[in-house]
């Protein structure tokens, strides 16, 4: 493709009105709600008088526990949904047979099951007197004077990972189907894995685990309807919940859009990484 025209001038790419409407969708549904909520979370507040860090002190002397609650609610889970569906994925990988295709199908179910749903399912499900601890009860683990108290990281952790395992199990085992079955056999005849010398993961592999965390962790951050069904009013709780608080009950839009803007930093740095990740690869494919 010729980069210049005659006289000096730049020819523009053919394919950049294809991506035209692409990149206009992207501006206005992502790009435009955070640079207006950045905005408005300087506004002016009684306080200060005039534009400034006001509604972000505020928010960090309100909800700084549920800043960090909600951090370590994200990482957590994350880590629990990585960890839970790449073994998950190696065994539907390793083992094809009915058993593990009928597993895989079963598994594959919570991800067409909305938010909202999964939210009313563990509020009868983890109840003190819920399906859990009358189960736990006839076996003689739970005593239904002192129920388990399941309204919490628990069962807030137990939900995300049941809704978020079989979301990441797909894209992991999408690149664990990549590799050829001609080098597990050769792994399997060398005991590659008794002698220690098989190889790690593979770009593909990486990536798809990579891009599995990276969406596991968005929706984790702004996931509401779980948090809030969950929890709801109690503390520690997540920064949606609260965000939802400041407006519905105190019309304090610029404290929500503080706690916004604190929700879009922390997905900021993990979109970050995996484009650095996603950089690194396109140079190595040039390289090639």
């Amino acid at each position: 493709m010729r980069s210049s025209s005659r006289g000096g001038e730049r020819k523009l790419p053919p394919y950049l009105p294809l991506l035209a409407p692409a990149v206009i969708f992207m501006l206005l549904m992502y790009a435009w709600p955070f640079i207006s909520s950045v905005i408005q979370s300087f506004a002016v507040t009684e306080m200060e008088g005039a534009p400034g860090f006001g509604n972000y002190v505020k928010a960090w002397e309100l909800y700084r526990k549920d800043i960090a609650f909600t951090f370590a609610t994200t990482v957590f889970n994350t880590f629990l949904v990585g960890t839970v569906a790449v073994l998950f994925s190696v065994y539907f990988r390793l083992r094809q047979n009915r058993v593990s295709a009928l597993l895989s199908a079963i598994f594959k179910l919570p991800i067409f099951i909305p938010f909202v749903v999964v939210s009313q399912m563990m509020t009868s499900f983890l109840a003190p007197h819920g399906l859990l601890n009358i189960a736990l009860a006839h076996v003689g683990l739970v005593n239904l004077d002192k129920p388990l108290q399941l309204f919490n990281f628990s069962g807030l952790s137990f939900g995300f990972a049941w809704k978020q395992i079989p979301f990441a199990m797909l894209i992991i085992h999408g690149g664990f189907q990549m590799i050829d079955n001609s080098y597990i056999e050769a792994a399997r005849s060398a005991r590659a894995d008794a002698q220690g010398d098989h190889p790690g993961p593979r770009p593909h592999e990486q990536n798809s685990i990579v891009v599995a965390l990276v969406l596991v962790y968005s929706q984790i951050v702004g996931t509401f309807t779980l948090p809030y069904m969950l929890i709801g009013g109690k503390t520690p709780t997540t920064l949606t919940v609260d965000i939802a608080h400041r407006v519905n009950y105190f019309r304090d839009f610029g404290v929500a859009n503080a706690l916004g803007v604190v929700s879009y930093v922390m997905v900021l740095f993990t979109a970050a990484y995996y484009l650095r990740s996603k950089i690194r690869e396109a140079r190595r494919e040039e390289a090639r």
